[in-house]
This record gives C-alpha cells, structure tokens and sequence, in this order.
C-alpha cells in the first residue's frame, strides 16, 4: 500500500508465486490484457510529468489473446468489474472489465463465476497488486481519498 491509500481487495484466489503491486508515477494511458478462459495477464502504461510512457511488467502468464486500450486525454478510470471462478483446477480472476468516464472495455476472459465491482464515485485508482503464476491468481486495487 502507497501513503494514504486505501487496498481494496483482493479477489481471487491464493494461489500465484509471484506477488505484485503496481503504483504509477502519473497517469494510467493504456491496459493491455491477455485472456482466454481466464485472464492470463495483465500490463499497465502510464505518462509521466513530462509526457513519456512507462511500461509495467507483465503480471500473469503467456497464454491467452491480447487485447490493448489505450484512454483518451480526458478519460478517466472510474471502475472495475470481474469475476472469480476456477480455471485449469485454480481459482483465478476469470474475468476483467474497466470502466471510465467515456466507455466500458471488457469484459475480457469468460464471465464465469463470482463477481465483484469496484465503482468509484470519490477518489481516484492509485495503483494494483495481485498474485500472479501461469495466470492472474487475484487482483487488489489501492484507492487515493480525495
């Protein structure tokens, strides 16, 4: 968790080796997901003060097909959608959808079994963690008070 931020989460299961957080240092410009049955991995890319573009890692495994959003300017994270279910014998985050001002991505993977939403009316997304192996095994997102 970064500062003040709040965890919210995670969903998912417990499996995945890998544990990550992602906190970007300006603001989030494109997600790439690859997914399959489950959501297998997940990147984020932010602009920086100076308008340069970072790359996270890749949180997940190498399967499924990939799909890139980029945000507009004016376009703004303002919620999460998804489901938990077992895939492949794990229980794993099946399913990803990111809402923002202007449109709804997703969802990306299969829609099957338990949901959870995350809308955020006040705050802003000040980051995400999760645990990842050969899928993303669960996912966290840190939320900033205004």
């Amino acid at each position: 968790m970064a500062g003040n931020g709040v965890q919210v989460g995670p969903w998912g299961g417990k499996g995945g080796v890998n544990p990550w957080t992602f906190i970007p240092d300006g603001r989030i410009c494109e997600i790439r997901i690859s997914a399959s049955g489950c959501v297998d991995s997940i990147r984020f890319t932010y602009k920086d003060r100076d308008n340069v573009k970072h790359h996270s890692e890749t949180y997940g495994g190498d399967g499924g097909s990939p799909h890139t959003f980029t945000f507009a300017d004016d376009e703004n994270l303002i919620g999460i959608t998804g489901t938990v279910g077992v895939y492949a014998g794990y229980t794993v985050i099946t399913s990803l959808s990111f809402l923002t001002n202007k449109k709804k991505y997703g969802p990306y993977g299969t829609t099957q079994g338990t949901s959870f939403s995350l809308p955020v009316a006040k705050g802003s997304f000040g980051g995400f963690s999760g645990n990842y192996g050969d899928y993303l095994d669960s996912f966290s997102v840190i939320l900033h008070p205004y």
